[in-house]
């Protein structure tokens, strides 16, 4: 029996069938102690109780502790997965409209060089761009933003290299998934792992690694193990090993999955498998064949007749989008037995450099050389559901994209001169 106060409509968008279901539609839920369709409904319900109020992170953070009370969590061990559901719930309440236009609203602007990637961080309100530098962002309770970390070029200079290195750039940034760690990939082959408070703040240098394979493309940490993925040009692919404070490199280990370069990497939530893309011409699947997860396995491979550039999977469904030169992102299916079928091809007037998924709808925004940023739903192939250019005068191709998993239509839009910093609306009615 439905609750009276939970909508029928609300429990179909999150697809109800049973507890089992909804254990596979939310995998953080495998985590906690529900054991009764109830207690799913007790959290459903206080969150569309205080829907409007979990817009401000605070107010999500004090519903996050009570129900962690009345449901007797474990705080360290499950404060993770349970505000990670709630986002979730939050997305699926605030979803972004179907029809209409959206319009970015400019938050702010900052002049960098060449924004080569921009991450958000899962559970923390804060985002890290990767430039000639590296920032670090906090987002406020009132959705405006403000740098309070930057690793500048003359701290690393200082620390690591010796004079000659300093034409050198941060091309990649990727943060840990649940714990305060950010990884950062240099022009110059440097890996560099920092620490920083839960706010963004004292962002401190752990740990670097020197690759001498060429410039870095892509970090990615491992959801689980203390691991990061590198991706470097020639087709080489690091697996670095840590120990759980990644303070000690235990291993490296070098594999050579594609030709090419590897321009992407994406690991499935739980590390089921891996997902990288390259200038060979081909994005591969591969699955990991030891316990360490430092080796891997070619399961599947897609082929395009040009450079795959950006590659994203879904963090609740096993889906693989891909962005290419042949001016198409795909989306991928991929089975249990990892056969796979290609079930969206979205058509872009020039090639695709960015793709991301909206964590909590059916819908894939990419990038393009064109300099507009298109948001696709999943139901349709032939023309975009929301279509833009930046909120700025400057025109240029869109380079990284960073859509916020925990505060709704905050995206975030980097290219070769400026990143901006927009929240997605309705546009105004023309008053008469």
């Amino acid at each position: 029996m439905f609750p009276v106060s939970l909508p029928i409509r609300f429990l179909g968008q999150l697809g109800y069938k049973n507890l089992d279901y909804l254990k596979r539609m939310f995998p953080h839920l495998q985590q906690l102690k529900f054991t009764r369709i109830d207690d799913f409904y007790e959290l459903l319900i206080c969150c569309q109780t205080y829907r409007k109020m979990l817009a401000n992170s605070a107010m999500k953070l004090v519903l996050c502790r009570r129900l962690m009370g009345f449901m007797k969590f474990q705080p360290r061990k499950e404060y993770y997965h349970l505000m990670t559901i709630i986002n979730r719930i939050y997305r699926v309440l605030n979803p972004l409209p179907n029809s209409g236009s959206l319009v970015p609203r400019l938050i702010t602007s900052r002049s960098y060089y060449t924004i080569t990637s921009i991450k958000f961080h899962e559970i923390y309100p804060i985002m890290a761009i990767a430039s000639s530098s590296c920032h670090i962002w906090r987002i406020k309770s009132d959705n405006t933003f403000e740098p309070v970390s930057s690793i500048e070029k003359s701290m690393v200079q200082e620390s690591f290299f010796p004079a000659k290195f300093t034409n050198f750039s941060f091309n990649a940034v990727g943060f840990h998934p649940k714990l305060p760690f950010l990884a950062t990939g240099l022009s110059n082959g440097i890996v560099m792992i920092f620490k920083f408070n839960i706010d963004g703040t004292n962002a401190q240098i752990l740990n670097k690694i020197t690759i001498n394979k060429g410039i870095i493309w892509s970090v990615v940490f491992h959801p689980i193990l203390p691991i990061v993925y590198v991706s470097n040009e020639y087709g080489y692919l690091m697996v670095l090993q840590f120990t759980p404070d990644f303070g000690a490199l235990l291993s490296e280990t070098l594999l050579r999955p594609h030709g090419y370069t590897i321009n992407g990497i994406a690991i499935q939530r739980n590390g089921r498998f891996l997902a990288t893309c390259s200038d060979d011409y081909t994005a591969k699947i591969s699955s990991f064949v030891t316990a360490d997860c430092t080796q891997l396995k070619t399961e599947v491979t897609f082929s395009s007749y040009k450079n795959i550039l950006c590659i994203d999977i879904h963090p609740t469904l096993d889906l693989v989008a891909t962005g290419s030169d042949d001016q198409y992102a795909k989306i991928w299916k991929i089975n249990e037995d990892f056969t796979t079928d290609c079930i969206k091809r979205f058509y872009h007037p020039n090639g695709v450099r960015t793709v991301q998924f909206d964590p909590f709808n059916w819908n894939l925004i990419t990038g393009c050389y064109d300099g507009k940023v298109r948001i696709w739903n999943f139901e349709c192939e032939k023309t975009p559901m929301h279509e833009f250019k930046k909120p700025t005068s400057s025109y240029s191709s869109i380079l990284s994209i960073g859509f916020s998993p925990n505060r709704p239509k905050i995206l975030t839009i980097g290219d070769s001169q400026e990143v901006t910093i927009s929240k997605l609306e309705k546009p105004e009615e023309p008053k008469n």
